[in-house]
């Protein structure tokens, strides 16, 4: 039985052992810092003595020498396919922070030595070095590994995280997850189901085949693509609610003893310019009840941007009530991320007669239509498998996604607490079993966890997939444990539910 424990360390590992630009990346930063250790003197020894107190000179060749058995060893994992994470920690010795330095001056210089010009910019050499180690500092590095180039969807990689910072803060009324670190963890993911053989082949060559879409191409750019987009719109669709629910919300309670009014901040799209074409490009081979779902999505229904009618807050002697804001749009995150896109490749006109551009119009489908939650016949793997395959690894990937808890110690000071229900799930990839095991009493305990609402959202949102005859069934089990502490940690399962698909 092949088992797997699927966490952001499994992702890191899964990161640098494909990618060959990480790798060399990683290989030029050993080779530095070998000539660096190399290159040291009886001066540079000196000088490392002097800023370095308490270390001798004994000392230092003592850690040097401990370094280079180090670089030894990362060299020949890294010929074996090893984890590039393994040697990261390395860089926090306080012989290596030295070298490190020396590294980050003369890195220039060995990219342009090594023929590697340009590379430089495409990594961070805070992450590879341990300063910034996370999945989030990753993606536009990984964005960029896989070819996607269009300098839109670049710019909203790079700025989703400031985004998401801004929503975190706000807690968007109910709990906000991240999409940042959540669409690195999807690409990977489905990146290794599509490895995985089944019973009519690996599925890159099963979904390949259905889209009439050549194999090398689905798999190394096209998937990632549409797994790393998925969720791009998700701060747009999210902001009108975060500036009214949160924003106005804490003036009214802050100025109980003043009558106010405001007129709510209403963002939508424009459709002045050439959106709606666009649109017509996701829409086209959809079925009639996906195409009113995208069009809802997209606020195309509401084409006339409306003129609010202030809001009218008179003081009471319990001050404010709380402002119940309804937008005038209902925006879906997937719709616009499908938009960033597209209008990101070019024209309407250039899309629809570039055959190159295929690849991408079957992402941006499949990005509109994964948020939707009704039960559509787009979602049979037989018809639309990337459709499917997005929204199937996106319902699986739950583990590690912060969620934000606001604990106010007095009336104006309040606290972000982020704490995460899963660290990671496991897969018994022979039955294509998925477990969910929900341990941390801390998470559910901020959070007010209801095992039974989660389990029957679950449900539903995986209800909407078909298999069809070309998918193996599936099966995810999730299971709410207690973990009793008086009897040598013992877990007690207290809640589960199985769901096949």
């Amino acid at each position: 039985m092949l088992d797997y424990h699927i966490n952001d360390k499994w992702i890191l590992d899964r990161i640098s052992n494909t990618s060959e630009t990480f790798d060399n990346w990683i290989k030029n930063l050993i080779a530095s810092v070998e000539k660096n250790i190399e290159s040291i003197d009886d001066e540079m020894f000196n000088n490392i003595e002097k800023q370095k107190k308490g270390m001798t000179k004994h000392e230092v060749k003592r850690e040097l020498a401990k370094t280079k058995k180090q670089v030894a060893k990362t060299t020949k994992d890294l010929e074996n396919l090893g984890s590039i994470p393994n040697f990261v920690p390395e860089f926090g010795s306080k012989i290596l922070q030295w070298v490190g330095n020396k590294v980050s001056e003369n890195i220039l210089k060995e990219f342009q030595d090594s023929g590697l010009e340009g590379l430089e910019n495409k990594f961070d050499l805070d992450f590879i070095t341990g300063k910034k180690k996370n999945l989030s500092s990753a993606l536009l590095d990984v964005t960029k590994e896989r070819g996607i180039n269009i300098k839109g969807v670049l710019y909203l990689i790079e700025a989703l995280p400031d985004l998401e910072a801004f929503l975190y803060s706000t807690s968007v009324k109910k709990y906000y997850r991240d999409h940042t670190e959540h669409a690195l963890r999807v690409a990977v993911l489905g990146d290794f189901l599509l490895e995985q053989e089944f019973e009519n082949g690996d599925l890159a060559g099963i979904i390949s085949e259905i889209i009439e879409l050549d194999k090398t191409l689905f798999t190394e750019k096209i998937w990632w693509i549409t797994s790393i987009i998925h969720d791009l719109g998700y701060p747009l669709g999210k902001m009108s609610s975060a500036v009214n629910y949160s924003l106005l919300n804490q003036l009214l309670k802050c100025y109980p003893t003043l009558d106010l009014e405001f007129i709510p901040c209403e963002i939508g799209l424009s459709w002045k310019g050439n959106q709606e074409e666009y649109l017509m490009i996701i829409e086209e081979g959809l079925s009639n009840e996906a195409r009113e779902y995208v069009r809802k999505g997209a606020g195309y229904n509401h084409k006339r941007f409306p003129i609010p009618d202030p809001e009218i807050f008179l003081r009471t002697q319990t001050g404010h009530p709380e402002y119940n804001y309804k937008g005038y749009f209902d925006l879906d995150h997937g719709v616009l991320s499908a938009l960033c896109l597209l209008n990101g490749l070019g024209t309407p006109d250039e899309i629809r007669h570039n055959e190159e551009y295929k690849g991408y119009i079957l992402a941006a489908k499949a990005i509109a239509l994964h948020n939707i939650k009704g039960k559509i016949s787009d979602f049979n793997f037989d018809k639309n498998p990337l459709t499917f395959f997005l929204v199937l690894i996106d319902e699986l990937q739950e583990w590690g996604r912060p969620i934000p808890i606001q604990v106010r110690d007095t009336y104006f000071t309040t606290e972000l607490k982020k704490v995460t229900l899963l660290d990671e799930i496991e897969l018994h990839l022979d039955e294509f079993a998925w477990y969910m095991q929900f341990r941390n009493a801390e998470a559910k305990k901020l959070m007010n966890f209801d095992f039974g609402l989660f389990s029957n959202n679950k449900e539903k949102s995986l209800e909407r997939l078909h298999i069809g005859n070309n998918f193996s069934s599936i099966s995810l089990h999730l299971e709410d444990i207690e973990i009793n502490q008086s009897k040598k940690k013992k877990e007690n399962v207290i809640a589960y539910k199985t769901i096949k698909v």
